[in-house]
């Protein structure tokens, strides 16, 4: 039995170290544009996943993706949507380089293929692009909370957006949402595991309470982990990751 445990320790371990190569750089810096992240599981292995590179026509690509459930298939699933993104914009829809590519085409794509997979698992994401030459941001919404929260000029917002998980059901749509972005900002996603780690009482209260910490670290990346205690956490009841991006704050 203790074999057997140190077994299946060494194979959780294994398994997070996969994770940990496989997501990208951070912090990351492109086109004026500052990517950075963080994911604290809550054991070994996380469902939750985030992704970010440059799109072929130039545009930045970027998600934040929770996995329903915990441990190992959850961790699997969320393996998976990371290789069913990239296979679909740089195979499937790069084939139709005519069609526009735009998150709602990719949580379609992706709720449809993980339909067909039967994955027992539904996925609720953040999904934007960023197109630098026009200043604009795309963003879709699956299921996903909390919401993306913009800061610029000392104040922070959520954006809006809804939309049903991926995995779910067969006929879900997805809508796109856009607005010029400003010359100073920092967009933040979350996992819905870092309302986890929010004093307030309420599950309400603890999302209303993101803006505010957000705006009292002036949108910045370090300000935010240090205020989340994300740099100390262990033993949580579930998995948290946070993706921000920059420009201009100093």
């Amino acid at each position: 039995m203790q074999k057997q445990h140190t077994l299946l320790l060494e194979d959780q371990r294994a398994g997070q170290q996969l994770q940990q190569l496989i997501r990208p750089s951070t912090p990351w810096e492109t086109q004026g544009i500052t990517f950075e992240h963080c994911v604290v599981p809550a054991l070994y292995l996380t469902g939750d996943s985030l992704d970010y590179f440059v799109l072929p026509d130039g545009r930045l690509f970027l998600y934040l993706a929770d996995v329903s459930g915990h441990g190992t298939a959850s961790a699997l699933i969320s393996m998976l949507v990371k290789n069913t993104v990239r296979e679909f914009i740089f195979g499937a829809h790069a084939v139709h380089a005519d069609r526009s590519l735009t998150p709602a085409t990719v949580l379609s794509y992706l709720n449809q293929r993980l339909l067909i997979y039967n994955a027992d698992r539904h996925v609720t994401l953040i999904c934007a692009i960023v197109d630098t030459d026009q200043n604009m941001l795309h963003w879709s919404v699956a299921g996903h909370l909390p919401s993306p929260v913009l800061y610029s000029a000392g104040r922070a917002d959520f954006l809006r957006g809804k939309g049903q998980p991926v995995g779910l059901f067969e006929h879900s749509t997805y809508s796109c949402e856009q607005m010029p972005l400003p010359a100073a900002f920092s967009l933040s996603l979350f996992s819905d595991g870092v309302l986890e780690v929010l004093p307030e009482k309420y599950l309400i209260t603890r999302e209303a309470a993101l803006p505010k910490l957000i705006t009292a670290a002036h949108g910045e990346y370090a300000g935010i982990v240090e205020r989340l205690g994300l740099a100390n956490c262990s033993n949580m009841p579930d998995d948290i990751a946070m993706l921000v991006l920059s420009r201009n704050l100093a």
